[in-house]
């Protein structure tokens, strides 16, 4: 048994030899000029042989996929438009001069208006005028002429002249007269508020103040005369435009 092993070792090893000579016998020769003659590479560290790579040449799989050169692009030189800043707002019109009116005093009816100046983005003096009738509801017989006439200072801790919150005081004198029955009367308020202006940039203006007066009121009739004083609430809301 053992000897039949080797001898079939034996027979396998020669066959085996066998073709690989046979395989190295069925090559064919090599082709002319193979492999080169000594020098006909640049030696290593030589510059570059001309013409070569020839124009156009693009070596297969290079760059590899994903591949992105260092420093290029160049930073912000291919950006588009869109990732920049984006543009300013624009501009509101500068307005200078707004004219409002009051219409709670028409329902007395007294025509109140006012006018207010800009002299500075955080400050403006306005001017109030009206006239009218005033008829009191609790007094049979009395309709008197109204006149108002006074003025306000008006200082914008928040915003400016256009759109702000207010801080300000308010002088205003106010005249009754009634010659049917020969009455007249007069007051002098002054006091603080606190309001805000909202103006759209059509021109569009919109007033609202609140606060409180000091009132000193005087009224003559019928041979006599009565003073009083006293404090009132101050509440204006005026809508008009802005110039």
């Amino acid at each position: 048994m053992v000897r039949c092993a080797a001898l079939l070792g034996l027979i396998v090893i020669g066959l085996l030899s066998s073709s690989r000579v046979s395989a190295q016998t069925n090559q064919p020769p090599p082709p002319a000029g193979y492999p080169p003659p000594a020098g006909a590479y640049p030696p290593q560290g030589a510059p570059p042989q001309a013409g070569y790579p020839p124009p156009g040449y693009a070596q297969p799989g290079y760059p590899p996929p994903g591949y992105a050169q260092p420093g290029y692009p160049p930073p912000g030189v291919y950006a588009p438009p869109t990732w920049g800043a984006p543009p300013p707002p624009p501009e509101h019109p500068r307005r200078v001069f707004s004219l409002t009116i009051s219409p709670i005093h028409l329902f007395l009816p007294v025509v109140e208006l006012t006018g207010e100046a800009r002299v500075h983005d955080k400050v403006g003096v306005a001017f109030i005028g009206g006239a009218g009738k005033y008829t009191d509801p609790n007094v049979t017989g009395i309709s008197a002429t109204v006149y108002e006439a006074g003025a306000q200072v008006r200082v914008y801790v928040i915003g400016d002249f256009r759109h702000g919150m207010q801080l300000g005081g308010e002088l205003l004198y106010v005249h009754l007269n009634d010659d049917r029955i020969a009455i007249s009367g007069e007051g002098l308020a002054v006091g603080p508020f606190l309001g805000y202006k909202i103006m759209i940039d059509a021109g569009f203006t919109f007033d609202a103040q609140v606060g409180f007066e000091h009132i000193s009121a005087r009224a003559a009739g019928n041979g006599s005369t009565a003073n009083d004083r006293s404090i009132i609430p101050l509440v204006n809301l005026n809508v008009g435009w802005s110039f």
